[in-house]
């Protein structure tokens, strides 16, 4: 539903109880839902100011926490509550193999970075049945293999320079047998051409951004950019989308 406020919510905000009501609200609507844990809905204290960031960030399409933590009246971060597209924080889809991907992010239970925006969930699975169509249906290979995206209320990690959004998510490098990981660039057992293949269908997805991975060859066909410790995994990642009113 889309709101209104009189006045600024947040950091340095005028916070007026109705007014914070409405942004905390609607943002519980869109998964960030830990706002509801105390049960206190009309007062702004430092979870709020710090999920007003992480939604400033996600709409602004970067991957390090920003923003000044304040909804204005009339602002654009206002406008991205309103849209008909705002981004919603999710767990990061399950997969099979009838859809071309699968998340064994999920089967490690103690690592958390499970969780990110519905821009790069949807953006994954249409990867995934991209990648199904265009490769998988004509060759014995592995699937598209999901793994570090953000933690459970996005922000700052120490496995990761970015991933702090939701908008990126790592995926291990395939295997020439099948399997997945445990490999690096230039191995015998990797699997390039799956990889290939697995880069061109994420690219082709209109959210795509940036590819991190240090395989000379993909980035002489412009498949993706060398970054420092990416020789075992790709890193994936979005960017925003136009803003839709309704």
């Amino acid at each position: 539903m889309p709101i209104e406020i009189q006045n600024s919510v947040g950091s340095q905000g005028a916070n007026n109880s109705d007014d914070v009501r409405a942004v905390k609200t609607r943002l519980i609507e869109l998964g960030f839902d830990w706002l509801s844990s105390e049960g206190v809905i009309d007062r702004v204290d430092q979870l709020t100011i710090a999920t007003i960031k992480l939604f400033q960030t996600i709409k602004t399409g970067v991957n390090v926490i920003t923003g000044d933590g304040r909804v204005d009246a009339n602002g654009d971060t206002l406008k991205w509550l309103q849209a008909s597209n705002a981004p919603r924080w999710q767990t990061m889809p399950a997969g099979s193999p009838a859809e071309g991907f699968v998340n064994d992010e999920l089967k490690d239970k103690n690592d958390h970075h499970d969780f990110g925006t519905s821009w790069l969930a949807d953006t994954l699975k249409d990867t995934g049945a991209r990648y199904k169509i265009d490769f998988l249906s004509g060759h014995a290979a592995a699937l598209l293999s999901l793994n570090d995206a953000s933690l459970p209320r996005g922000g700052f990690t120490g496995s990761h320079k970015g991933h702090q959004a939701g908008l990126a998510c790592d995926i291990r490098l395939p295997r020439k047998d099948g399997t997945v990981g445990g490999v690096v660039v230039g191995q015998s057992a990797y699997d390039q051409n799956a990889m290939r293949a697995m880069l061109k269908a994420f690219l082709a997805q209109p959210l795509a951004g940036r590819v991190f991975l240090n395989d000379p060859v993909l980035r002489d066909e412009r498949l993706c950019s060398f970054e420092a410790g990416h020789e075992n995994h790709a890193h994936l990642q979005i960017k925003a989308p136009e803003r839709v009113m309704d």
